[in-house]
């Protein structure tokens, strides 16, 4: 990747290094990446993450480490497309509310870089119209606000399943 990514190593420190390397990655222009271990898996579920929220960044942090996901924290949806384009994830997670535009727009340019991935928009409204739309935008699924970790876990499940299905490969999701 162009530019340096924040990797954390021990998945104990997630916590008390996620907020602090979130402000400084306010100063800089580039995502930040939650893995535990050192080097990312090809069998592995990978998340692009632009959340807003402290609270749902978190939630992301955790289900991932339990799960052994690997999951990239963008601020922007142009920080998150670079990184698709260079990582190729299975999930992308957008904010309704996003700093940088319309989530519209953004989502579109999130399935234009992504090559595939599954994108879930994250709303505090999740309702049969959203849902269309957000399909009609080249989007996969609408998840409710507040976040709650099996809701997560399961719409990343699903996705990774549906992947799998559709490209035919052998790698399985954790827990």
């Amino acid at each position: 990747m162009p530019g340096q990514v924040v990797m954390w190593l021990d998945p104990r420190s997630i916590f008390t290094s996620l907020a602090s390397a979130l402000r400084k990655s306010k100063r800089g222009s580039r995502p930040s990446v939650v893995s535990s271990d050192k080097t990312l898996q090809r069998d592995r579920v990978k998340i692009v993450s632009i959340l807003l929220e402290d609270h749902d960044r978190s939630l992301i942090a955790e289900v991932s480490r339990q799960n052994r996901w690997d999951v990239f924290f963008a601020r922007t949806c142009a920080e998150a497309c670079q990184v698709s384009a260079q990582i190729r994830p299975h999930v992308i997670l957008v904010d309704r509310d996003l700093a940088d535009g319309d989530w519209r727009t953004s989502l579109y340019a999130c399935a234009a870089s992504s090559s595939g991935a599954c994108i879930m928009l994250i709303s505090p409204v999740a309702d049969d119209y959203l849902w269309n739309e957000v399909l009609s935008n080249g989007g996969y699924d609408v998840l409710a606000k507040p976040l709650r970790q099996q809701d997560v876990l399961r719409a990343v499940k699903f996705a990774w399943s549906y992947l799998n299905s559709t490209r035919q490969t052998p790698a399985t999701a954790r827990k």
